[in-house]
């Protein structure tokens, strides 16, 4: 947004006098040291100067070390506030707010309790073994093997696990999920992970392997480098920007980012289409930002970072029986 533009009235002081006038000083006062010596007035003048000058130079160096020391406090201040900013809102966009109306899912399994949530995400975190893991974890698009080079690449990628905070129900798809924040500390930055546990048949509770790797078909870089279409998972948030082969009012505009990738995007739905009513869904719990797993397409004449969103298979990150947007048709 631009800046209103700010217009200031200036008006001079004017006093009215006649053509010839002498100008009108007022009453004007003896100046003081007129009555004094020649020679004693210059002294004065000399002394008085140098008191002024030294009285100048205690206060631009009071001014100096008192502005040091005030830009060292908010420094310090900010320095030990940023890494419990980046955790706080990472959770605040993990957990559902206050104006967000949570929507469980009917039960058919009892959700794990804290410590057990949090004791089942350490142990499966901790395996390095191809044949303990389907007993841990929904593999999705992933097999054992791959599961295990992700693991033991973790903290190499990641960083040290720090702490691990449970979120609670998360239910979304139909499905009963509950939420693990894993939270890891790197010399780069404070980074995160979502472990989402689902019951499976028999009621245990496992991680959803691709919503925790964050796995999206093909890689960040095929896109970046021109892939036509992708599977992506991503936080969504409003946003207008409307050109190019979006430019009409038929569409709807989206900010897509990704923990993954530096590239912003922007993804567009057609009004009225099932892709738009699923996300405007989405966005009716109050939050605005959204994990959402979406399938997009490049469209001729657009932008390399705009895409049309053609199907919202998730409302998160985990992906249930059949497309999330299906239900809108």
């Amino acid at each position: 947004m631009k800046p209103d533009g700010i217009q200031r009235a200036v008006r001079a002081n004017r006093h009215d006098r006649s053509a010839g006038d002498a100008p009108n000083l007022g009453r004007l006062a003896r100046m003081p040291g007129t009555g004094l010596p020649k020679g004693m007035r210059r002294r004065r003048k000399r002394s008085e100067r140098s008191r002024n000058t030294g009285r100048n130079v205690v206060l631009n160096w009071s001014i100096l070390f008192g502005a040091f020391a005030v830009l060292s406090l908010i420094a310090a201040v900010y320095f030990w506030l940023q890494p419990k900013m980046e955790t706080a809102l990472a959770a605040d966009e993990a957990a559902p707010t206050d104006r967000e109306e949570t929507v469980r899912i009917r039960s058919k399994f009892d959700s794990p309790t804290e410590s057990t949530a949090i004791a089942s995400v350490k142990a499966a975190l901790g395996i390095r073994a191809t044949e303990e893991i389907p007993a841990h974890f929904h593999l999705g698009t992933a097999d054992p093997a791959r599961v295990v080079d992700f693991l033991k690449n973790l903290e190499t990628n990641e960083g040290q696990i720090e702490r691990y905070q449970w979120l609670g129900s998360m239910d979304a798809n139909n499905l009963q999920i509950d939420g693990v924040l894993v939270v890891f500390n790197s010399a780069a930055k404070l980074r995160q992970r979502m472990a989402f546990l689902t019951p499976d048949e028999k009621g245990v509770w496992k991680i959803d392997f691709d919503a925790f790797a964050r796995t999206v078909s093909p890689s960040w870089s095929d896109l970046e480098n021109g892939a036509e279409q992708a599977i992506v998972r991503v936080f969504l948030g409003a946003d207008s920007y409307f050109n190019g082969p979006f430019k009409d009012d038929q569409w709807l505009c989206y900010g897509m980012a990704a923990p993954d990738t530096e590239q912003l995007m922007l993804g567009y739905c057609k009004v009225d289409s099932p892709q738009a009513a699923a996300i405007q869904w989405i966005f009716s719990k109050g939050t605005r930002i959204n994990r959402a797993t979406l399938e997009i397409r490049r469209v001729e004449g657009a932008s390399p970072k705009q895409f049309e969103i053609v199907r919202v298979l998730a409302e998160d990150w985990v992906m249930g029986e059949k497309p999330f947007d299906e239900g809108f048709k």
